[in-house]
């Protein structure tokens, strides 16, 4: 081969070689870039950090909003606590409590309590209402109580030992105001309900008047009447001659007839001014559902009568 033909040869063997290098150059950079992109989206580590980056963002977005329920439950469980705190009717040792309210109760007089004191008598039954405060400290009471006491009726009463012909008829139109305290020791049972029992003390001041009229019994009978004036019916030594002239109507000879009586302070009437009230025992029902309400039904043995009543207090 001459000089010219192996120049050619060399000539055409470098650009095929420098062809196929490039060739090889061009597939190594296109397979270094599908390998990059192939560890982008399918290699198992690249896509778990990923993920992992993508759970904290979200974590961090929900952080909030459970945060915000917890303090939210935190509050409702604080105002529950208060709640309960001011409505808990538990009592604490070596603490006081107070309670102001009213009161009604029923007043029964029997008339074989009145026989202890008079022959006849008639039974009473009369209303009662008034205001009340309550100290209480470690289960003892103090209550100090104000109220009106209705007190009226009739009946045929005459002094002990008199005779029959002395009875006459007794129209009572009186009220009293008492002041008294009670003082009474609770047994709880629960929180909210105790038994109590104790003690009465008070004083009663009268007003009003008793109306006096003679009285005569029917023969036979034992059903007893007023008179329909002096000697009127002249029967049995009954329905005397009144009071004679001058003198006042409940002097102390002659008949009464509609004779208005005084009180002790008035010219030596028999009218009562004052008036004591004890009672023992004093037995009582407390509920308390709440700190602020209390309620008690209670009742008693007078020294010449029966009460029985409730009453409505607030706690403060």
């Amino acid at each position: 081969m001459n000089r010219l033909g192996l120049a050619i040869t060399l000539a055409l063997v470098g650009v095929v070689g420098a062809s196929t290098a490039a060739a090889q150059s061009l597939e190594d950079e296109q397979g270094a870039m599908d390998g990059e992109g192939a560890s982008g989206t399918g290699d198992p580590s690249g896509g778990s950090d990923i993920d992992a980056e993508q759970a904290a963002m979200a974590q961090e977005q929900e952080a909030p909003a459970r945060l915000g329920d917890e303090q939210a439950e935190i509050a409702d469980e604080e105002q529950r606590e208060v709640f309960r705190d001011t409505t808990d009717p538990r009592e604490l040792e070596d603490t006081d409590y107070f309670f102001l309210g009213a009161f009604s109760r029923a007043i029964i007089v029997p008339s074989f309590m009145q026989q202890l004191f008079v022959d006849g008598g008639i039974d009473g039954f009369n209303p009662a209402v008034g205001l009340t405060f309550n100290w209480r400290r470690n289960n003892f009471n103090v209550i100090a109580n104000v109220w009106w006491n209705n007190a009226q009726g009739d009946g045929f009463f005459r002094a002990s030992g008199d005779p029959r012909t002395s009875t006459e008829h007794v129209q009572v139109n009186l009220g009293v105001i008492f002041v008294n305290a009670e003082f009474l020791w609770a047994f709880p049972v629960t929180d909210w309900f105790a038994f109590e029992v104790g003690f009465d003390l008070g004083v009663g001041f009268i007003y009003g008047e008793l109306v006096r009229h003679e009285a005569y019994e029917t023969p036979g009978v034992g059903d007893w009447r007023r008179c329909n004036g002096p000697g009127d019916p002249a029967t049995g030594g009954y329905c005397e001659p009144a009071v004679p002239s001058g003198q006042p109507c409940y002097a102390a000879s002659g008949g009464h007839y509609n004779c208005v009586e005084p009180n002790w302070f008035t010219e030596g009437g028999d009218t009562p001014f004052i008036f004591p009230w004890v009672s023992f025992p004093h037995l009582a029902l407390r509920f308390k559902p709440i700190h602020q309400l209390q309620i008690r039904v209670d009742g008693g043995w007078g020294i010449y009568n029966f009460f029985f009543g409730g009453s409505v207090s607030y706690g403060f």
